[in-house]
């Protein structure tokens, strides 16, 4: 049948505290953990499509970083307890950026990470990114995580599956980056104007 629904939150815990777009979880709201579908071609072809984006802004490549992948499959295991995008239960975002994703199909197969990388990209337009007054938006903070220059490594998990009783398959991306990015005040240090398109 086909794709039908995906959505995103994005979320730079360390240098913001609140977001109006994340809710609350609740218990009983939860339900086993999805599979880690997480690999290592996984992973590196998340890092392939955040090179990409980040070169039209200038920014330095990222690398891949163990710990990084551990806290981002643990988290993505924690998001795929609920039914959408909600703050995963569990210790937080340590420290990290985080980029969540969120894809529902009848297709059986997991979402592919260059899909969430573009989503979280493409904020850029669909959130109206302001250059000329730059700054954090719960619109387009994925955005600037994403090439945020001052970030350097990157660790991406997915969780997916068919959740108990359910009817379509479900996958959770969360990708941590570090040092994290969307600090207040270092927005024009880091999130370069495009120098391609």
């Amino acid at each position: 049948m086909g794709r039908f629904t995906a959505g995103v939150v994005a979320l730079a815990a360390a240098a913001l505290t609140t977001l109006a777009t994340v809710q609350p979880v609740q218990a009983a709201d939860a339900r086993p953990p999805l599979p880690d579908t997480t690999d290592q071609a996984f992973n590196e072809e998340c890092l392939a499509a955040h090179n990409t984006y980040r070169a039209r802004h200038g920014a330095p490549p990222l690398a891949l970083d163990d710990e990084a992948v551990a806290h981002a499959v643990q988290r993505a295991q924690a998001a795929s307890t609920l039914d959408g995008l909600f703050t995963p239960p569990g210790p937080g975002t340590r420290g990290y950026g985080e980029n969540r994703y969120w894809f529902a199909t009848y297709d059986n197969e997991p979402a592919p990470c260059e899909e969430a990388v573009r989503h979280w990209y493409e904020q850029r337009w669909t959130g109206g990114y302001d250059w000329d007054r730059p700054g954090y938006s719960p619109d387009t903070g994925a955005f600037t995580q994403v090439v945020w220059k001052e970030t350097g490594v990157l660790g991406c998990g997915r969780a997916s599956g068919t959740p108990e009783g359910g009817e379509s398959h479900q996958t959770f991306i969360v990708c941590s980056y570090g040092p994290t990015g969307n600090v207040i005040g270092r927005f024009r240090a880091n999130v370069g104007e495009p120098v391609e398109d």
